[in-house]
Parts: C-alpha cells; sequence; structure tokens
C-alpha cells in the first residue's frame, strides 16, 4: 500500500487535472505503474508484428485479421478521475520534463519508446459527436490537420521523399474521405460497374485508415500514434457505434488508444443496441455485450481507478495556487482533514467514527471540489459571527444541492423541504412523520428483528399517527433514526438517516448561537401581550422558551425504561426513566419555602439540604402526571394538545417522571427550568420570589456550583453562557456516542445506589474531541467535550446521601403501587364525607367512584360491572354503607389496574 502523503493544489478542483511533478505523492501512482507496465507490452507486441509485416511486403494485410487489442482502458465511475489519470499518463509519455520527473520513480519508462516516438492527438470527447460528425471523421479531421500543419512549415529546399509522402497521404485521405461518404448513404441502386468498385473501396475502409497512419508516421517520424478518447460512454445514443469504431478501425499495430470508460455503463448501452436490433430478450443482449466488451476491452488492458480505501487513510497536503504548502504542523489523512477543514470553516462537527463518514466524498471529483470550496472560506472565529456564517452558509449549500443528489428521488424531495422547514417546534414531527412511512414502503419490518419488545413498542409509540405535532422530541427523532441504523442495511436509508442527523446538527448549532449571544435571547422576556394587536396570541405558550428548547422540545433523550440503568432489586421495574409520586416533592417545597420565609431557618444546614435534594429533583424532572401510567412508556403523552414540557410543574400532580439524562436539555434554559415549580412553591397564589432566587441567594446551592464552571468570574450572564457551552449538545453523533456508551457500560455496573453516579462518569470519560478551531490555534490540544456538569451533579449527589434521596427516587414498584392505593382511597374518602346526609341512588355512588379513580376510558368500562355487583342498580347507599365496603371498591380497583 502506497503510505506516501497526497498532494491537492488549490485550483486544481475543477476540470482535467494533468500531473507533470510529484507523481510519488498522487493518488495514481499504483495506476501509473499499471499503465506503464500495459503501455510497454502493447508496445513490444506491435513492434513484433510490424517486424513480420516488413518480412512479407507481398502480403501486408498479413495478420491483419488476428490483432490484439491495443487500447488501455482507464475504468471508474463518474468523478473517480479517469479523464485526469488518462490525460497525466498520456503526458508523462509525450513531456520531456514530465517524464524525466516520473523516470526516478517508474523505471519502467526507460522500455518505452521516447517523447520524440509519440505522436499524441488531441484527446477526443464523443459526448459531442452528432448524426454527422462521428469518432473516426473527428479522428481523421484532427489527423489530417497535423498533416497540414506540418506541410506549411516544411523546409523551403525540397524534399522528394517528404513531397512524395506528403502526397500519397492527401491521396489517401481523399480514398478514405469518399469511402466513409459511401457508408453514410442509407440507400443506393447499383447499376454500373463504376458503383459496385465504389462499394468495394468501402469494404476496404479499415485497411485504407491503417495505411493513412503508416504513411502519417512515415512522413512525421514518429513510431506509434497515441489516440485518446474520453468518456465513450456518455454518448447514449451512439455508443455502440463508436465502439464498432474502435473495433474495426483503430485496432492495428500503427497506434495504441486511451480511452476512459465507465464498463458497465458502456455495456449497457452495447446490450440496449442489441435487443433493439435483434429483438432478444435483454437478458440474452447483455450477456452478448459482456462478451462484446471483454474482447475489446480485454481485462488485462483495463486499469481500475483507486477506491476510497486506496487513499482516504494517507496523509494529505495542501498547497495554494502558487505553490506554497499550508502551514500544518499536524498533518492529517485524507478522511481526517476534510473533517477538520469542515469544522475549522464552519463549525460543524462530523466524525469518522467505525468507518468513513458519509460527509466526505467517496470520489476524487467531488474530493476536489469540496476541499477547493473549504480551502477558499475564512477560518470560523468565535468572534467573527459573519465570517461563521458565510463558511456555514457555503457548506450548508453544498450540503443540501450537491451531497444531497445521492438520496433516492423521493428522499431529495423531502431534503428539499427540510432545508427550508422553519418550525422547530413541529419539525420533529415532520420528519418522524416522513421516515417512518418511507422505513415502512422500504418492507423494513422491525418487528421482524431480533430488537427487544421495548425497543420496539417504544417505536411504535413514537411513530404513532394519533401524536400531535408538538409534542415528538429531539430525542423521540433520534431514538427512530438510531434503532432503524441499527437494523438495516439499506444504502437509500442510511444516507437518509445521515442527511437528517447532520440537518439536525446544523439546526442544533444555529439554535445554540442564537441563545448564546444575549441573554433577552437564552431567557426570553414576557411578551407585552397588551401591546399586541391580534385577537389570539399563540405565543405566549411559549414565554421564556428559547429557540434551542422548541426544537429539542423536552428530551434530548428517548429510549425505553430501564435499559440505561441496572435494577436496584427485584421490585424495581426501572430507574433511568422512574415514575415518582409527586406528594412527597410538593411537600418538601412547601416546607422549603417556609424555612427560606425564616430569615434564620434559611441558614441552617437543614435547609441547604433540602435544597439540595430538591434542585436534583428540578434537574432531572421531565413532566408530571396524574396517573403513573402516563409516565412509562405505554403511556403516550405524545397526543397531548398542549407540548408537554410547556408550563409550569402542576401542583396537584400524584407523579412526576425522573430521568437521569434530563439535565442536557434542563440546562437550555436554566432560569426556565427552576421556574417550572414556582407554581408549586408558591400553589397560594403568593408570588413573593422564585424557586430560581431562592437557589441563587443560598450559599452552596446546586445552582451556584453550575455556574461557578465559569473560571473567569463573569456575570450571570457569562456564567449562564459558559454552562451551556458545557451542557448543550448540538451534534448528534454526540447524542448517540453517549447512548451506545451507555448501553455498553449497563451490564458491567451492579445494581445499586452508585449507578446513577457511574453512569455521569462513563459520559465524562468519553473524551469526545473536536478539532482546533483555526490554523491559528495549531500546536495546542484538540478541545475535549467534558460535560464537567455532569461531575457537579455526581459530587453533589454524593454530599447529599443515598439515605437522602432513597425514599423519593428508588422506592420499589410495590411500594409506588400502594401509594397509588393510599391515593384513590384518600380521594374516595374525602367524596365520601362530601354525600349527602340522606341515601342517594347505586348510580351516583358508582359516578363518584369512576370521577375519583383517576384510571383511563378502557379501564373505566372494566371497572363499571364490577362496582354494579358492589352497588345495585334500584338501590340506595348512605355514607355508612359506602364507607363500609371500601376493602371491596379497593379490590374491583386493584384488579382493573392489573396488578
Amino acid at each position: 500500500m502506497n503510505t506516501n502523503s497526497i498532494l491537492f493544489r488549490q485550483g486544481e478542483e475543477n476540470g482535467i487535472v494533468i500531473e507533470r511533478d510529484q507523481f510519488q505523492r498522487s493518488i495514481f501512482t499504483s495506476q501509473y505503474q499499471q499503465s506503464i507496465s500495459i503501455f510497454n507490452r502493447l508496445w513490444k507486441q506491435q513492434d513484433k508484428m510490424l517486424r513480420t509485416m516488413d518480412a512479407m511486403p507481398l502480403h501486408k494485410d498479413f495478420g491483419m485479421d488476428n490483432l490484439f487489442s491495443n487500447i488501455i482502458a482507464f475504468c471508474g465511475d463518474r468523478g473517480e478521475g479517469k479523464s485526469s489519470c488518462m490525460s497525466s499518463f498520456a503526458t508523462m509519455l509525450i513531456d520531456e520534463k514530465a517524464r524525466e520527473e516520473a523516470r526516478t520513480i517508474f523505471t519502467s519508462l526507460n522500455e518505452t519508446g521516447a517523447p520524440k516516438d509519440i505522436e499524441l492527438l488531441k484527446i477526443i470527447d464523443p459526448a459531442f459527436f452528432d448524426k454527422e460528425h462521428n469518432l473516426l471523421e473527428l479522428l481523421l479531421g484532427r489527423l489530417y490537420g497535423k498533416v497540414s500543419e506540418q506541410g506549411d512549415r516544411r523546409d523551403a529546399r525540397r524534399d522528394i521523399d517528404k513531397e512524395y509522402l506528403h502526397r500519397s497521404l492527401m491521396e489517401q485521405f481523399q480514398k478514405v474521405r469518399k469511402s466513409l461518404s459511401l457508408m453514410d448513404k442509407q440507400e443506393k441502386i447499383y447499376d454500373s460497374i463504376e458503383e459496385l468498385s465504389d462499394l468495394s473501396v468501402g469494404v476496404s475502409l479499415r485497411a485504407d485508415i491503417h495505411e493513412i497512419f503508416k504513411l502519417y508516421l512515415e512522413y512525421s517520424g514518429k513510431k506509434r500514434l497515441l489516440i485518446c478518447i474520453d468518456d465513450i460512454d456518455l454518448n447514449m445514443r451512439d455508443g455502440y457505434r463508436m465502439s464498432e469504431m474502435l473495433r474495426k478501425y483503430l485496432i492495428c499495430p500503427y497506434c495504441i488508444a486511451l480511452v476512459a470508460v465507465k464498463v458497465d455503463q458502456l455495456t449497457d448501452i452495447i446490450a440496449n443496441a442489441h435487443q433493439e436490433d435483434t429483438k432478444l430478450p435483454a437478458q440474452k443482449c447483455l450477456q452478448m455485450a459482456q462478451k462484446y466488451i471483454t474482447k475489446l476491452l480485454p481485462q488485462g488492458n483495463r486499469i481500475a481507478m483507486p477506491i476510497a480505501d486506496d487513499f482516504y487513510d494517507r496523509e494529505l497536503q495542501i498547497e495554494d495556487i502558487d505553490g506554497k504548502p499550508e502551514d500544518d504542523e499536524h498533518p492529517f489523512s485524507v478522511k481526517e482533514k476534510v473533517v477538520q477543514m469542515i469544522f475549522q470553516k464552519t463549525g460543524y462537527v462530523f466524525y469518522n467514527t467505525q468507518y468513513l463518514s458519509p460527509i466526505v466524498p467517496t470520489n476524487l471529483r467531488n474530493l476536489r471540489h469540496l476541499l477547493g470550496l473549504l480551502y477558499s472560506l475564512p477560518d470560523a472565529r468565535n468572534e467573527n459571527w459573519e465570517d461563521n456564517e458565510t463558511g456555514r452558509e457555503a457548506f450548508k449549500d453544498y450540503f443540501f444541492n450537491t451531497w444531497a443528489t445521492r438520496l433516492e428521488e423521493k428522499d431529495y424531495i423531502f431534503a428539499q423541504q427540510l432545508a427550508e422547514y422553519s418550525d422547530v417546534s413541529t419539525m420533529n414531527a415532520f420528519v418522524t412523520e416522513y421516515f417512518a412511512k418511507r422505513v415502512s414502503a422500504m418492507g423494513i419490518k422491525i418487528v421482524d428483528t431480533d430488537v427487544r419488545d421495548e425497543f420496539i413498542n417504544l417505536y411504535s409509540n413514537i411513530t404513532s399517527s394519533r401524536n400531535t405535532a408538538v409534542n415528538i422530541s429531539y430525542g423521540d427523532v433520534m431514538y427512530v433514526l438510531w434503532l432503524i441504523h441499527g437494523i438495516s442495511l439499506n444504502t437509500d436509508i442510511q444516507n437518509l438517516i445521515f442527511f437528517i442527523k447532520t440537518v439536525y446538527s446544523m439546526r442544533l448549532y444555529a439554535c445554540y448561537n442564537v441563545i448564546s449571544r444575549s441573554k433577552d435571547l437564552l431567557y426570553p422576556p414576557t411578551q407585552n401581550v397588551e401591546k399586541i394587536i391580534s385577537i389570539h396570541r399563540a405565543d405566549t405558550l411559549y414565554e421564556h422558551v428559547n429557540q434551542l428548547q422548541r426544537l429539542v422540545n423536552g428530551s434530548y433523550f428517548t429510549y425505553p425504561q430501564g435499559t440505561l440503568l441496572p435494577k436496584n432489586d427485584e421490585r424495581d421495574a426501572f430507574r433511568d426513566r422512574k415514575p415518582i409520586p409527586f406528594d412527597a416533592i410538593r411537600k418538601r417545597i412547601n416546607k422549603l419555602k417556609k424555612d427560606y420565609d425564616d430569615e434564620e431557618q434559611r441558614k441552617t444546614d437543614e435547609f441547604r439540604q433540602e435544597l439540595a435534594i430538591l434542585e436534583i429533583m428540578v434537574l432531572c424532572i421531565a413532566r408530571t402526571a396524574n396517573e403513573k401510567e402516563q409516565l412509562e412508556d405505554k403511556g403516550n403523552n405524545r397526543t397531548e394538545k398542549i407540548p408537554t414540557y410547556l408550563g409550569a410543574m402542576s401542583s396537584s400532580a400524584n407523579y412526576a417522571i425522573f430521568d437521569f439524562l434530563q439535565p442536557f436539555y434542563s440546562l437550555c434554559n436554566i432560569e426556565y427550568t427552576y421556574g417550572r415549580f414556582d407554581e408549586v412553591l408558591n400553589e397560594k397564589g403568593e408570588t413573593k420570589y422564585s424557586f430560581y432566587d431562592i437557589a441563587k441567594h443560598t450559599k452552596g446551592s446546586l445552582l451556584l456550583k453550575l455556574l461557578a464552571l465559569d473560571k473567569k468570574n463573569r456575570d450571570e450572564w457569562g456564567q449562564k453562557h459558559c454552562l451551556i457551552s458545557d451542557a448543550v449538545i448540538r451534534v448528534t453523533d454526540v447524542q448517540w456516542a453517549i447512548y451506545d456508551e451507555l448501553l455498553r457500560t449497563r451490564a458491567i455496573h451492579k445494581s445499586g445506589d452508585d449507578s446513577l453516579i457511574a453512569a455521569y462518569e462513563d459520559i465524562t470519560r468519553l473524551s469526545i474531541k473536536l478539532y482546533p478551531l483555526a490554523r491559528r490555534d495549531n500546536g495546542q490540544k484538540a478541545h475535549v467535550l467534558k460535560f464537567e456538569f455532569l461531575n457537579v451533579l455526581a459530587q453533589h449527589i454524593r454530599e447529599i446521601g443515598w439515605d437522602k434521596l432513597n425514599p423519593i427516587l428508588y422506592i420499589s414498584t410495590t411500594d409506588l403501587l400502594q401509594k397509588e392505593y393510599a391515593i384513590f382511597i384518600n380521594n374516595l374518602l374525602t367524596e365520601i364525607a362530601r354525600m349527602p346526609d340522606s341515601p342517594i341512588p347505586a348510580i351516583e355512588v358508582r359516578r363518584m367512584i369512576r370521577r375519583v379513580s383517576g384510571l383511563d376510558t378502557t379501564k373505566l368500562r372494566s371497572l363499571t360491572p364490577k362496582l354494579r355487583t358492589i352497588f345495585e342498580d334500584g338501590k340506595k347507599y348512605t355514607k355508612q354503607a359506602v364507607r363500609e365496603r371500601t376493602n371491596e371498591i379497593l379490590v374491583a380497583y386493584a384488579s382493573v389496574k392489573g396488578r
């Protein structure tokens, strides 16, 4: 494998690149070596045939029917460098300086004919042929031009031999031209011996063309014609006709042809021509075409262009248009240089993880275009917003209009729609709906895989058509993509997944830039509704909600409960996204308020300890609900009409969901996060102070510890800026890396109280690195994403002690169920106390029980017949009678709950 560095020169990204030096640093080094070997073999074979023909002057056509192919085929797909490699090789053969440079590397060049022995014709591009002009006519026209040009420059002194050869050539050109004109006649009635003679001339056209080649070489003093034909497969209409001209007229001992071709496409063109002419089955015609191509372009004469694996791990050196090398103390491989330059010029982050990142072009042309684009952009600088935006807009144009063309047609249309999609609040639903339908249309069925049921059920929950547009989170989208990415090998779906991930990284980065520029954009102030002239102001729902919150929409991470943290014991269903009773938290908040009102009490360790516990709840509680089932995977909160992440935590809620990964989202807007609990703090309508203010003015609070991550001691806004910079995820690959790492390490962590802290430490140990932002940073270490806020949380939890958190966090499933029963019975007894003293009908009693049960519609239907057996129709019941049947009611309730 060639380990030399690869050279890229600015300005070479467009058109054919002809290399004349530094061949050891070319990606075509192996191709040049192979070309020289084939060229030497053909040259020697032709020399041998010419000697045989010279020895038999009376049989000038000896051996002409058994000629070997003299075509060297440079084979590859569009943009893989066929034309550049072919042109550079031709230049290497005829240019003295280039050959001298190449000879030190390719010693076998000494075995070929010297540059003075080779006549190179200008490259022929069949893409410009039409009905009136074909390959043969263009080739002969260029040869005629050379003869005329040399004739005009002949020495004034007469050279009889030259004059004779010149006349012979001109006569031969006239003869061939006449034969060509006869070939092009579509219909002819032969009524004379003269016309039959003309026909025989047409039949001998190949010999006449070969004679022109021979006479020209004698006339010019050369030994071989070098004919270059570029992209013969691009002419879909006449590709077969041109191939036939190659086979019939240009396979001869006087020339060597270099052809750049995509073999598969030329094969299809020839197969289609066979089918049109013969009406044979398509498969039969394809087999005929493959045999034809094998004879025309033998495998031994083909040179395959390098694939990505051949050069993407080689070091890349970039020179400017004047040949000055880039000042780079730490050179990168090609694949690393591409992603490094993208980050350097735009701030967008891509990773070559287990394999080559899809953002790295897989053919030479696109690679050169992208490198040329990136090199021309200004370096992204934190202090220069305009330069950063310039680079980002240029790269987005490339991504949406060039990279996206590799998507399927349907996906490309979706890509253009997503590029213009402006409503970040519903973008997640838009993406999820399209992606789920696309997966279904492709026949990808996750139910037929080995994926565990809880993963499948969550996927179905997220992609349900019943969901509302405002209740799909960024975490939901990433979960859907992640699950399909792991089970489908379909290239189209993998490209679509990468596209969506990249768009989200761009949007996350853009939203982060917005909220990090101003305090007013991080925690947007309340709108002055009185000044808004409209009937309804829908945006009042989004007061104090910033752009990043709207996009993430509640959670960076969605995952099946119980998959990231181990169980505490067999009674504990899950620990990572755990439903917990909210009344204990509510009582603690109420007590905290009373203690804060007492100036002496707020200074005590007991107060600070209580605040420390509640701050963990503030950052990790995602939402509340009245029923525990609404917080489990089987409960679909995504059907709610109002975004579940908006608004205050309800002071009447019975349960909350504690998610240890919620802080990633909570810190998008920490003041808003604390403010969600103000309704509980001031449930009687008091608005004396906010939860955020309590934490901000309490020494040793978690809030102050997080803000202290700013080592420069800036103002509160500067501290918040530092915090969101550390905590906010703005690269989808980073989010996937965290999720994969937690899945990997779950099995090695024992169940226990420290599993949450261990998970935080696992994330911080990932040490996800970013490249230096600009070339001025060379020599410095790459920036590492440390997520230091997780270390603060872990240490804060250690200081609290698990004995203080256990009663809230890790109440067992059995205990939690008993808590549900207790809430139900408490509500029921309250309602019984409110009953009138006189007996009431059974139907009224049943309605009262149904009302306080909090069960969903399905379970209520199951509860009704059970209640009929307890409270029979046609009878009336007093308070005491209902109270005496409490145990029977509880049994019926428990049976419906399914416990």
